[in-house]
C-alpha cells in the first residue's frame, strides 16, 4: 500500500477535482458560438452564464443528501458510484448540441459534485480534526489546479490554431463568436477530455478514502505542520474547547445568518472571477489563446489562495482571514471593467481576485470553529446553500446588464457587497 503521508495527499488530491465547474468559463464562448452555428440566434450573455449557475446550485443544494447517504452506505462505494456517474454524464455531454439538454445536464454535473464535495469534507474533519483548513486548503489547491487544466484543454481541444473570434450581428442582437468551421467542429470532443481526466484525477482516491485509524490522525497531522500524537483527540471531550451547536441550535444562532449572508456575498465575486472573466476580457483583448491563459493562470492562483487562506486561518482564525480576503477582493472585482484594457494587467487583476475568492475553501473550517464539528456534513451544507440564493441573485443582476444597466454598474454590484462581508466578519466573528 502507498505510505501514510503518499495515501493522504493522493486522497486530498483526488477529492478536490471540480474540472466541469471551474473550466465553464472557458468554455462559454465557445457554446455561445456552437448555439449560434446551430440556430442562427445569438445566445445572452445571462443565458450563457444560466449553466454553470445551475451547476452550482446543484453543487450547493443537493450536496447534504451525500451526508445523510454516508451514514447507510460504505464510503468507498458511495464515492465510486457518485464518482463514475459524474464521469457518465460529463461524457455523454458529447452528444448534446441543444442548450436546454446541455443545462439539465448541468444540473445533473452540479448534484453529483454536490454529493461527492460534501462527503469528502467531511472526512477530511475525521483525518484533519486539528489542521482543518490546512486539509481544506490543499484540497481546495487541486480544485484550482483542475481549473488549469481545463482551461489548457479548452484551448488544446477546440483552437488550437487561436482563431480569432468575429463580431455578429443579428436580429436576436450582437455578439463576439467564433465562426470558424475547426472550431466549431472541435467543441464537442472537450466532454470527452473532460470526462477522461475527471475519470483519472477521481478514481484512485475513490480506492483510499476510508475513516481513519488514530496512527494515521496522528500521521496526516504531522504533514500538515500539526502536533503530536498525544495531542490529537479522537474520542468525544465532555467539555468541548468551542462551540459545539446541533444542527437546531444552529438556527438559533446569529453568527450562522452572518455566515450565510457571507457566502453568499463570496459566490458573486466566484462566479464572476470563474465564469465571466472572457465575456468580461473579449471586448478589449481579441486573442482567444491569452483569454484562456487568463483563465489558467487565475485557477492557479485560486489553487494557492485556497491552500494559503486554509493555513492562515488555522494560524489567526475564521475573523480576520475573511477580512482580509473580501476586503480586498470587492474593489479588484470592480476594477475588472478598467483593467481589460491592458491586457496584462487583466491578466493580474483576475489573478488577485481569484486568489482572494479562494476564501472558499475556508467555509467548513469556519463552521467547524464558529459552530463546533458534531454534525458537519449537514452544517457544512446548510450553510453552503448560501450560495444557491447568491446563484440566483446573479443571474437575476445578469439580466439587468442585459436591458438596465451597463458592465461597471454590474461589476460595482458584484463587488461592492466584498466591503459589508468584510466589516461584518470583524464585528460578528
Amino acid at each position: 500500500s502507498l505510505p501514510p503521508s503518499l495515501s493522504r495527499l493522493v486522497q486530498l488530491s483526488s477529492m478536490g477535482m471540480g474540472l466541469p465547474f471551474f473550466s465553464y468559463g472557458a468554455l462559454l464562448p465557445y457554446l455561445s458560438s456552437l448555439f449560434y452555428h446551430l440556430s442562427g440566434k445569438i445566445t445572452s450573455q445571462a443565458a450563457m452564464a444560466l449553466q454553470p449557475v445551475i451547476l452550482l446550485m446543484g453543487i450547493t443544494l443537493t450536496g447534504s443528501l451525500s451526508g445523510i447517504l454516508e451514514y447507510y452506505m460504505n464510503v468507498r462505494v458511495l464515492n465510486f458510484i457518485l464518482s463514475a456517474g459524474y464521469v457518465i454524464v460529463i461524457g455523454c455531454s458529447y452528444f448534446v448540441e441543444n442548450y436546454a439538454v446541455l443545462t439539465v445536464i448541468a444540473v445533473l454535473i452540479g448534484t453529483l459534485g454536490g454529493q461527492i464535495n460534501v462527503c469528502n469534507v467531511a472526512r477530511l474533519s475525521e483525518w484533519n480534526p486539528r489542521k482543518s483548513g490546512a486539509a481544506n486548503g490543499i484540497m481546495g489547491f487541486f480544485m484550482g489546479i483542475s481549473g488549469f487544466v481545463g482551461s489548457v484543454m479548452c484551448s488544446a481541444v477546440i483552437n488550437p490554431d487561436n482563431k480569432e473570434p468575429v463580431l455578429v450581428n443579428t436580429t436576436s442582437g450582437s455578439d463576439t463568436i467564433f465562426v470558424d468551421p475547426d472550431v466549431i467542429g472541435n467543441i464537442r470532443y472537450i466532454w470527452l477530455a473532460w470526462a477522461g481526466a475527471v475519470a483519472a484525477l477521481f478514481i484512485p482516491g475513490v480506492f483510499i478514502l476510508r475513516p481513519p485509524t488514530p496512527e494515521e490522525v496522528c500521521t496526516q497531522d504531522d504533514l500538515l505542520g500539526g502536533d503530536s500524537f498525544e495531542s490529537v483527540e479522537l474520542l468525544p471531550r465532555t467539555k468541548p474547547v468551542g462551540p459545539d451547536y446541533s444542527v437546531k441550535e444552529l438556527f438559533r444562532t446569529p453568527k450562522f445568518y452572518v455566515l450565510y449572508l457571507i457566502i453568499l456575498i463570496l459566490s458573486l465575486v466566484l462566479l464572476t472571477s470563474t465564469e465571466l472573466y472572457k465575456f468580461i476580457g473579449i471586448e478589449a483583448i481579441n486573442d482567444d489563446k491569452f483569454l484562456n491563459i487568463v483563465g489558467a493562470a487565475g485557477s492557479i492562483a485560486n489553487a494557492f489562495g485556497r491552500i494559503t487562506w486554509g493555513l492562515i486561518l488555522d494560524r489567526i482564525g475564521t475573523k480576520w482571514t475573511f477580512f482580509a480576503a473580501f476586503f480586498i477582493q470587492g474593489p479588484l472585482t470592480i476594477a475588472l471593467h478598467y483593467s481589460k484594457w491592458a491586457k496584462w494587467g487583466y491578466l493580474a487583476n483576475i489573478c488577485i481576485v481569484s486568489f482572494c475568492a479562494g476564501i472558499f475553501t475556508c467555509i467548513a473550517p469556519a463552521c467547524i470553529e464558529l459552530f463546533g464539528s458534531r454534525d458537519i456534513s449537514l452544517k457544512y451544507a446548510l450553510t453552503l446553500s448560501a450560495e444557491s440564493i447568491g446563484c440566483v441573485l446573479f443571474f437575476l443582476l445578469q439580466l439587468g446588464q442585459e436591458y438596465l444597466y451597463d458592465e461597471l454598474v454590474f461589476l460595482i454590484l458584484m463587488g461592492a457587497p466584498s466591503s459589508l462581508a468584510a466589516l461584518l466578519a470583524v464585528l460578528c466573528f
